[in-house]
């Protein structure tokens, strides 16, 4: 474990509300959020309402997002942690039953009722009327968006920061999902088993410590042999935290054994009941430590880095075996040699609006605003006004956007028109969005362009990943954007095509912009040049689209497109982001090379357990796809564009945007270079050509990076004026062309 830990470095403090049921992933989650540098300030924990335990004769309400077996110890951990404890009555019932949590929707219809997820409302905004500088609140979410968006829905309701350090936590650098429960017990949690309800899992288990390798084994042969998850994310078991690191646990909760009894049910489920004001707390044995700041020093390092994103900047370029090979470029047109390069185009062009539909997509290119104000907020409104009447005069909602493109003419309107933006939507999953700022190369008097691209399938086909939960995993999205829309394709074969987010290099943990020395690497340094520093932030950006496309299911990406900025080194910058691009793609970066244990950190080595040896009990589909990979001629790979825009949020030098398929043989996308040297005829003659080569229902979409854009009017197509465009090798080009085919 390297002595230096990234989390918390760097960090913004927040106060913390911990939501705790008392099982082992809520308080795994607060001690992240302490690692992380911030403070709990209060616990807050819902059971269920007295007159149902009386009457079922049980203290387990099996709800579908609280864990209540074992909600009478919950208050001795007030004590046990020396936190404010509020607790609060479940009132409602799981009405609303989607994977992804809307607001107000009721599956039963019945105005008189609502779901469960709204008690914590009231819960929380007691607990901040006593504490109103809190301003966060945590919890364990591991892979179950059913809990996450709903906790989510009603922090941002109520100005809080959703935490879920777990989020996606088997998929990070701790080897699988067992590895997590390596790194609970390596930080001195003891676990007890309170429910069991999976097939192999006996109710003699029950008290039993989970963190015993012994009874891991058990849950873990149980699991294998049965089906489910060895954490107990789909309800196998659930758990009481009795002890944990000395430090933060001020007291250990212990309970007689004539306290507690077991209460069955159907289908092999047992539990726990606890006598009521049963068990007390007690002082850990041997007191404090005299550092107590000493169990930090007992987590994983949650690396910044998959070992593949790490190497794509860990080497010095020219020795990077897997980013030295030349590929040849994608397909050129190429005009007849000028001496002089064109120059780039004033900005008094003008922009005409793009409408094409097919039966499986619409596209709405190049919306401005109507009026004659320049004022961007004003645009932002008209914008809005005229896409939901396009919408409607085609049977389509807002709802049906998966992906929108928003040019600025300076960033420093971002803010607030992103909030006019998203008064467009209301559902849970708002459309996937690249926003850029294009400077002086939009058209005189335009602060804002919008395009959208609108899915003509059904709604409840889609799928969609808005996670606003601050992880390791990637930046969380916090605005009225989702990391990725799943769209089924419109041939039926039971693929998808997956609209991704552009991506820029936050480090999720912090949110905060990666800077020199960040990264727990090695090559990391307070010293790093502008190069080096863009050459990690690159492989940083694309590793955020990387995870995202994998819990998305895509297996390849149809081309990446590199937006960058600065007016220094923008030729080498497209070059590193070419390089990066091509070397993600090599067969050799994937490839495993060694025993497992070679892949053992020291970590591992020190405190893993058996869970740092088992295989990922779910099968991810690997990306790029290598059966693909292994076929694949240098030329043959995704298409690449790197494109010079004024700025990009937070002040970024990188953004990625890709576009995935879920079948990596599925190519529906074409990349066209039309070379520098063209004449402006000669381009608008090759656009033309281009673009008559498909048939009006092929085409689903077609977008032109361009500086030369007085050469674009009349034609329906997206645009995207720039400074300049690059592509393969960081060659500079006139033009750039994405084609989307049916």
């Amino acid at each position: 474990m390297s002595p230096t830990n990234s989390m918390g470095d760097h960090h913004k403090s927040l106060n913390v509300i911990a939501l705790i049921s008392g099982g082992k992933d809520s308080f795994f989650s607060l001690l992240h959020c302490l690692a992380n540098n911030h403070r709990i300030i209060a616990l807050a924990n819902l059971y269920p309402p007295r007159a149902f335990s009386q009457e079922q004769g049980s203290e387990d309400l099996s709800s579908y997002m609280y864990q209540t077996a074992g909600h009478g110890l919950t208050p001795l951990y007030s004590d046990a942690l020396d936190l404010p404890i509020f607790r609060q009555e479940i009132s409602g019932s799981a009405l609303n039953l989607s994977r992804v949590y809307e607001y107000g929707v009721n599956d039963n219809k019945d105005p008189q009722k609502v779901d469960e997820t709204e008690d914590l409302v009231p819960l929380l905004r007691r607990i901040l009327h006593q504490y109103p500088h809190a301003n966060a609140v945590s919890s364990g979410a591991i892979l179950s968006n059913y809990q996450r968006t709903r906790i989510e829905s009603v922090a941002r309701r109520l100005d809080l920061v959703p935490l879920s350090y777990l989020w996606q936590y088997p998929s990070l650098p701790p080897p699988s999902a067992g590895g997590l429960l390596d790194d609970m017990g390596a930080a001195g949690f003891d676990v007890r088993i309170v429910k069991v309800a999976s097939g192999g899992l006996e109710e003699e288990m029950l008290w039993q410590n989970l963190m015993d390798p012994k009874v891991r084994a058990r849950v873990e042969k149980a699991m294998r042999r049965f089906g489910g998850n060895v954490l107990g994310e789909g309800g196998e078991y659930e758990t009481m935290v009795v002890n944990g690191p000395v430090g933060v646990f001020k007291k250990n909760i212990a309970i007689d054994k004539q306290d507690m009894w077991k209460r069955r049910a159907g289908g092999g489920e047992a539990w726990l009941a606890f006598r009521e004001h049963g068990g007390t707390t007690v002082a850990n044995d041997g007191g404090e430590p005299a550092d107590v700041q000493e169990w930090k020093h007992l987590l994983r390092n949650i690396g910044l880095w998959d070992a593949e994103f790490n190497a794509l900047f860990h080497h010095p370029r020219a020795e990077a075996p897997f980013i030295t090979i030349q590929s040849k470029p994608q397909s050129h047109i190429t005009g007849r040699t000028k001496s002089e390069k064109s120059s780039r185009s004033p900005n008094h062009w003008i922009v005409e609006p793009a409408i094409f539909k097919t039966q499986s997509v619409l596209t709405i290119s190049n919306m401005t605003s109507r009026g004659p104000g320049t004022i961007a907020t004003d645009q932002m409104s008209d914008i809005n006004s005229r896409l939901v009447e396009i919408l409607k005069e085609n049977d389509r909602s807002t709802d049906d956007i998966v992906f929108t493109t928003i040019l600025l003419r300076s960033m420093a309107d971002f803010t607030a028109l992103n909030d006019i933006y998203g008064q467009l939507f209301i559902k849970a999953n708002p459309p996937a969005r690249v926003t850029v700022a294009c400077g002086e190369s939009l058209p005189d008097g335009v602060s804002v362009m919008v395009s959208i691209v609108v899915d003509m399938g059904t709604l409840t086909a889609r799928d969609g990943l808005h996670v606003q939960s601050r992880s390791y995993w990637a930046p969380a999205n916090i605005g009225p954007y989702s990391q990725a829309i799943s769209v089924p394709n419109f041939n039926g074969d039971g693929s998808a095509i997956v609209y991704v987010a552009g991506q820029i290099p936050l480090v999720p943990a912090s949110m905060e912009v990666l800077r020199p020395g960040d990264g727990n690497n090695q090559t990391g340094s307070e010293t790093e040049d502008e190069v080096e520093l863009f050459q990690k932030q690159a492989s940083l950006a694309l590793q955020h689209l990387w995870r995202i496309g994998k819990v998305m299911s895509v297996g390849w990406w149809t081309g990446g497109i590199a937006f960058i900025t600065g007016e220094s080194n923008v030729r080498m910058k497209a070059s590193i982001a070419w390089e990066i691009w091509q070397g993600v793609h090599q067969k050799e970066l994937w490839e495993k090379d060694g025993a497992e244990e070679d892949s053992l950190d020291a970590w591992d080595k020190k405190h893993g357990g058996l869970g740092s040896l088992m295989e990922n009990e779910a099968e991810v589909q690997s990306l790029p796809n290598l059966a693909r990979l292994s076929v694949s001629r240098p030329d043959e790979l995704p298409g690449f564009l790197a494109v010079q825009v004024d700025a990009l949020p937070r002040g970024c030098n990188i953004e990625w945007q890709g576009l995935g398929v879920t079948n990596p043989y599925l190519d529906i996308v074409s990349y066209v270079i039309i070379s520098s040297t063209s004449s402006d005829e000669e381009l608008r003659t090759a656009l033309l050509a281009t673009l008559e080569n498909f048939e009006p229902l092929q085409l689903q979409q077609a977008t032109i990076y361009t500086q030369r854009t007085t050469l674009l009017g009349g034609l329906s197509i997206q645009i995207i004026p720039c400074s300049a465009v690059y592509g393969p090798e960081g060659k500079e080009v006139a033009a750039g062309i994405v084609l989307q085919q049916a």
